[in-house]
Order: C-alpha cells, then sequence, then structure tokens
C-alpha cells in the first residue's frame, strides 16, 4: 500500500511511500511516544523507517524521563553483565586501533552508564566525556571515573567547544531528526574530526529471530544498511574510512546483527553525493515480517491456551513483547491482578488500572505467573526461583 507519509525520509526527505507493516502497542499511561505506526519503505533512497507521528523532542523527553537504560542491573551500556562487557571491551579494542592517539577529545552521545567510556579509560584515554539525555545515566558514568554531561545530539554542551572524535553506538536507530543531528555534530567538530556508528544491521534481522517484531519497537524508528547508513553520512560531508559488520550479545547468549563504520569530517565537502540504492533490503525486510508473524501467531495460540485454564494471571516483563501482546483482545481482556518488571523505571506505571510491581511486591499474590519476554524468559524464571516463589510459572513458548 502506498501513501503519503506523516514523517518525511530521514535520508531523502521524500513524502510518497510504501507500507511494509503496522505495528500497534498498548502504552502504560503518560507514555510520550506512539501506540502504533507503519514501517515504511521510501521508494526513492530504499530506506525503512517508523512513520511515527512524535516529534524529535517527544523522543529527547522520552529518554530524559523513561530510559530503560538508567537501571545498571537490567540494561545495557553500563558493562555489568559479562556478555555486556564482552561487546565493550571488543568496541574499545576496535578504537584503540583506528584512534591510536590518546590525547584527542571522544564524546560518546547516548553513553548510557557509561561502560564504553569506562574501557577506553582503562586504555589509557583521558580526554572522554558521555552525554545522555537521563541525568541518572550521567550520574551513573560519572560513578565510573568519567566525565558525563546531560545533552544530546541537539543539545551539545555549551562548554565543550569542539571535539575531535563522536562515538554513536546504537544511537541513530532512535532519532527522528537524523539530518540534524548530523549537521548539529558537523558544526562542532573539528576540521579532522571522525565519528564512529554502530547500528542494528536490518539487512540480517532476518537470521536472528529471537522475539517477533523485536526490531519494531517503540524506539527503534529507523532501520539501517551499511547502504542506508552511507547516505545519510555522505549527504553531510563525511568519507568513509572503515565499515564492517559482526554480532554481539545484546541479550544472554543472543546473537545480534550490527554494522559498524568510521567516519572521516571533509572539510572541503561542497555538494551532497548522489544516493545509492539497496534493492536487496525490502526483500529481507518482508521476509522478517514473514518469519516474526508466524513466530507470534505461534505465542498467540499458546497465550490462548493459558488463558483458558488461568482466569487469574500475573504479567511478569513490561517490554516491547508485551506491549505489542497486549493489543491481543484475549490478553487485554483477561483477569490480569498484577504487572511485575524488575527495572525500576517501569516500576509505579499503570496500564490502564493495574500498577507496575516490583517482584518483592508479589509475594503476596498466588496467581500463576507468565513471563512475557523471550529474551529474558531465562533470568526471569532463574529470579522466580531465587526468590522461593511458589506460583506456577508459565512460558510464551
Amino acid at each position: 500500500m502506498k501513501k503519503t507519509s506523516f514523517r518525511k525520509c530521514p535520508i531523502c526527505e521524500n513524502q510518497d511511500v510504501e507500507v511494509l507493516h503496522r505495528q500497534h502497542f498498548v502504552l502504560p499511561q503518560g507514555h510520550p511516544l506512539s501506540a502504533g505506526y507503519d514501517v515504511v519503505i521510501c521508494p526513492e533512497c530504499d530506506f525503512i523507517y517508523a512513520d511515527s507521528p512524535p516529534a524529535q523532542q517527544d523522543y529527547d523527553a522520552f529518554y530524559a524521563s523513561f530510559s530503560k537504560y538508567e537501571d545498571k542491573g537490567t540494561s545495557t551500556g553500563g558493562g555489568i553483565s559479562y556478555w555486556d562487557v564482552r561487546r565493550l571491551e571488543q568496541t574499545a579494542e576496535y578504537l584503540t586501533r583506528v584512534w591510536t592517539d590518546r590525547t584527542k577529545s571522544i564524546i560518546d552521545v547516548g553513553c548510557a552508564n557509561g561502560g564504553l567510556l569506562h574501557q577506553l579509560r582503562k586504555l589509557g584515554y583521558e580526554n572522554l566525556c558521555g552525554i545522555d539525555p537521563s541525568a541518572r545515566c550521567v550520574e551513573n558514568t560519572k560513578a565510573t571515573g568519567v566525565s558525563a554531561v546531560v545533552g544530546s545530539l541537539f543539545h551539545l554542551p555549551d562548554n565543550i567547544a569542539s571535539f575531535d572524535r563522536v562515538i554513536l553506538s546504537h544511537v541513530l536507530e532512535h532519532v527522528a531528526d537524523l539530518q540534524g543531528a548530523i549537521r548539529s555534530l558537523s558544526l562542532r567538530m573539528a576540521t579532522d574530526g571522525e565519528i564512529y556508528i554502530e547500528l542494528p544491521d536490518a539487512s540480517r534481522y532476518a537470521d536472528t529471530i529471537f522475539s517477533p517484531f523485536q526490531e519494531f519497537n517503540t524506539e527503534h524508528i529507523n532501520h539501517f544498511s551499511a547502504i542506508t547508513c552511507a547516505n545519510l553520512m555522505k549527504s553531510h560531508g563525511f568519507v568513509l574510512s572503515e565499515q564492517g559488520e559482526h554480532l554481539i550479545e545484546s541479550s544472554p547468549d543472543k546473537p545480534y546483527p550490527v554494522i559498524y563504520s568510521l567516519w572521516l569530517k571533509d572539510s572541503y565537502f561542497k555538494q551532497a553525493a548522489n544516493l545509492q540504492r539497496d534493492g536487496e533490503l525490502q526483500s529481507k525486510i518482508n521476509a522478517y515480517i514473514a518469519d516474526s508473524q508466524e513466530m507470534l501467531n505461534v505465542i498467540e495460540r499458546n497465550l490462548a491456551n493459558i488463558l483458558q485454564c488461568h482466569s487469574k494471571i500475573i504479567l511478569w516483563g513490561t517490554g516491547q513483547l508485551m506491549m505489542k501482546l497486549l493489543t491481543d483482545p484475549a490478553l487485554g481482556n483477561a483477569g490480569i491482578v498484577a504487572f511485575v518488571d524488575g527495572n525500576p523505571i517501569n516500576q509505579g506505571k499503570y496500564f490502564g488500572k493495574i500498577p507496575v510491581r516490583t517482584p518483592e511486591e508479589i509475594r503476596c499474590y498466588d496467581s500463576p505467573i507468565l513471563i512475557t519476554t523471550l529474551l529474558h524468559q531465562q533470568e526471569i524464571s532463574e529470579t522466580i526461583r531465587q526468590m522461593g516463589l511458589s506460583n506456577d510459572v508459565l512460558l510464551l513458548l
């Protein structure tokens, strides 16, 4: 289906797009983002993105007040878990190879809890600064011994006149105004500045599906391939130095495909390069959609059987999958007695009239617990066992 998009293509600003998928969510009260959007492809440059109505300021507000990364124990980016430490160590080791001058200034925009900066500091880099819209993340980063300030791509700190190196690790997929973001950085970078970018690889989504429509969530609104990332950067006069792909762990023992690239600022940039088409990306995303739908169908059948057997139920895990499943009338109208989540940023919020409780608060409930995440199913099962809860534990798959 073709339509005129709410949101212009972030790469070429075309608005005549083709709809690939419609995604819906049930959000907690007060959530500033959209409860649904179309995933669309731009026929001019093949960029795939969420045609989501919220503006950039809405996303800025979300990451300032609702950032899941604030909790060091449950989020990535802080280098607490063994698998997250391993990922950050590997990235830091790569950067030491390409950024050999340890005196150059480095900013990490969207630094979360500062795990990557901490690894760089251990390797001898001292001129480091983390920038994040979340004040709690900034404090967590400072606690590692690294300087950090509240800010964003669009509100760079005034006390940083310019910088030599920029890290954008798993950031650009969250940004509504991509053109404004890269322009903002370019204006403040040194003439020989460099940007390191790491992104989920949309061309390989279908290779590692652990949860249906995992990448079509409230936060990931841009779906890059190496070609479409290059289109964005070249349009602002950046020259590709290196690029590659690899697998990381975004949750335990679950490989996650990413692309990375290193870009040099072209001080003599005059005119944007011609856009390169990515003729294979649409078919690969269509395969991801089909495989995700097949997995979701199995989950919904299992869910229907569970709800037939249990009139009351506790849902543990209020993340992206649960917000998708709540759009199913069977679950939305079920006898949900409590929501539970281990991340403090989610606790106290309401889905309808039902609050999200801490794990300790459900000790008085005897209803069965349905774990509503696949990515962290094993960890939650272990938490329930360690707490000694006698509730029956149910799984989606």
